[in-house]
């Protein structure tokens, strides 16, 4: 166990607690509203919508994809949190610097919908939920290092756990390598094998995995 001053630890019913929740959560909620802000309002005749609307296809998907990216990384912070009996100012920081990503999606979103074939938008997309991915593994490192789990965690889980977002990892890193060749399968591989992983993972494990996050 890394050694820590518990004078340092937060405990989950403390304020400071809270507010470190509840900024997350903020982050999270405003993060996914701006989402929208990045399709428009077509300013064409009222007879030229439809096709107008069809132009925006690439937006959408866009939208989709970062929303649905977004709303599973809250839900994993979600399960994280829930976990935890303390925390200390390195989780915090770490935390905030996973808000600053999470805060920063709308705009490589705007870049993929603006144009989803073009290099550059897509491997700004897909790096940026690497970085976040990253971020949770060293989170889920620290807690397990000074033990501020709520309950204890047991060796095999831990391995599990850490497994499961290497996994996540890895494919997100296989879909930025395609994306340098193949923008547009990059996309579809992170959004396909994603949700694969996720069911995979939350099926196979010790019993206790399912327990945790």
């Amino acid at each position: 166990m890394v050694a820590t001053d518990r004078s340092t630890r937060y405990h989950y019913e403390s304020p400071e607690f809270t507010r470190v929740v509840n900024l997350s959560d903020a982050v999270f909620a405003i993060a996914l509203t701006l989402l929208v802000l990045t399709l428009e309002v077509p300013r064409v005749p009222a007879g030229e919508l439809a096709g107008a609307l069809a132009d925006q296809r690439p937006q959408m998907v866009a939208f989709a994809l970062a929303f649905l990216l977004v709303a599973n990384v809250w839900w994993q912070h979600h399960r994280l949190i829930a976990t935890l009996e303390y925390l200390d100012p390195g989780m915090i920081a770490i935390n905030i610097a996973a808000l600053a990503g999470v805060a920063l999606v709308p705009f490589p979103t705007n870049l993929v919908g603006f144009a989803p074939r073009e290099q550059v938008a897509v491997l700004s997309f897909i790096g940026l939920f690497i970085v976040l991915s990253v971020l949770w593994v060293c989170m889920i490192l620290r807690a397990h290092a000074l033990d501020l789990w709520q309950r204890p965690m047991t060796a095999e889980t831990y391995r599990w756990l850490l497994a499961d977002w290497m996994a996540s990892i890895s494919v997100a890193v296989t879909a930025f390598v395609v994306a340098i060749w193949a923008p547009t399968a990059g996309l579809v591989l992170i959004a396909l094998a994603s949700v694969a992983v996720g069911v995979v993972m939350g099926r196979v494990g010790p019993p206790e995995r399912k327990a945790w996050f």
